[in-house]
């Protein structure tokens, strides 16, 4: 079965737990005690979404971060873009994999019709359901 990264499952969890109070700005430590996810994985994972348009953060006192607008738009293979885990299926549907069978495998299109599901539907899913 398709195991989904740690990137991002906590990366989801932030969100979850930054959509509770999307008017608050929030410490990365408070939602490390909170979740009881790692405070350093939490900012890489931070620093990540604030590129990718779905957190903003504030610095100094009383900073943190908290969900930019706009992120209810994001859908879930967004956040898969976003955190760099948008990888194929299979080797043979890269197109700077290196598979023996290339050219000769039955399964290139069965894995196609596959991934592109997969992404349509990761596309439907948007991070507001969370």
């Amino acid at each position: 079965m398709i195991t989904i990264p740690k990137k991002v499952e906590y990366s989801v969890l932030l969100i979850s737990n930054l959509a509770q109070n999307p008017d608050k700005t929030t410490s990365l430590r408070e939602v490390s005690k909170k979740t009881a996810l790692p405070y350093r994985f939490l900012g890489q994972l931070a620093s990540y979404l604030k590129q990718g348009g779905v957190l903003e953060s504030k610095e100094g006192v009383g900073g943190g971060y908290r969900l930019k607008a706009g992120w209810r738009d994001k859908s879930f293979y967004d956040l898969l873009v976003i955190l760099e885990e948008d990888k194929h299926l299979v080797t043979c549907l890269n197109p700077n994999g290196k598979c023996v069978r290339m050219g000769k495998c039955s399964m290139q299109k069965i894995w196609g019709d596959l991934e592109k599901t997969f992404i349509r539907e990761l596309q439907a899913l948007k991070l507001s359901s969370v």
